[in-house]
């Protein structure tokens, strides 16, 4: 029995040692698994930590942003306002163009009423007769003042009979500058052949008694007597 006893707590005398370090191992994995997990999450306040001060800048950002927005929003341009001096410039621009307005209808008013007058005179007119129709479309062929007259004829032309009438056709002339008698006559010649008609130096010369053909005058009228060819 004694031995027995002497067995067992020899057996327990040697099993302490070993538990005893069994123990400080557990202990130290524990405390290394703590300063892990200490670790961990001292990173993952500091990572919070960051991202609220991150956050912080952003809003102040922001109010910032709006702050000035609404700066702009209620401030004055006062570019879009016009001084007392332009606003003055206008009125009298205005006014100018309302009396320039005014200016024209009176004129076409005026032109209006005018018209209105002139055709109410045609209207009332007498019809031309067919001579002064006739008269009117002959046009002139040399320069100068011409218009065709029948003109009393004074001393007849013996070397041609139709010039022996009682009544004489012919032009009325007036001299220009560098005129000849005969080149005055050549043009009417030109002129009037087409119609059958002709005249002559000494036809003129007969029909203007005192006229010298050397000593023509500017501005000097003369009458062309026609007859026909």
């Amino acid at each position: 029995m004694k031995r027995i006893s002497l067995f067992l707590l020899g057996a327990v005398c040697l099993g302490f040692p070993g538990s005893a370090q069994d123990n400080a191992a557990r202990a130290a994995a524990e405390r290394e698994a703590a300063e892990e997990r200490y670790k961990l999450l001292n990173s993952a306040v500091e990572g919070l930590t960051s991202a609220q001060a991150d956050l912080q800048r952003r809003l102040g950002s922001l109010a910032e942003e709006v702050r000035s927005l609404r700066a702009q929003e209620y401030k004055i341009d006062t570019s879009k306002f016009v001084t007392r001096e332009e606003f003055n410039r206008l009125v009298k621009a205005f006014e100018e163009i309302e009396r320039k307005r005014e200016d024209d209808k009176k004129l076409i008013r005026e032109e209006f009423e005018q018209l209105k007058k002139d055709i109410i005179k045609l209207l009332n007119a007498p019809a031309p007769s067919a001579t002064q129709k006739k008269n009117k479309a002959q046009p002139p062929a040399e320069k100068g003042s011409e218009k065709l007259v029948e003109k009393p004829s004074s001393k007849p032309d013996k070397s041609d009979n139709s010039a022996a009438s009682a009544l004489q056709e012919g032009v009325s002339y007036t001299i220009e500058k560098d005129n000849t008698l005969s080149a005055v006559v050549r043009a009417h010649n030109e002129k009037f052949k087409s119609q059958g008609k002709k005249t002559s130096v000494k036809l003129v010369l007969e029909a203007n008694p005192g006229l010298d053909e050397k000593k023509l005058r500017i501005g000097q009228s003369i009458f062309i007597p026609l007859v026909p060819e």
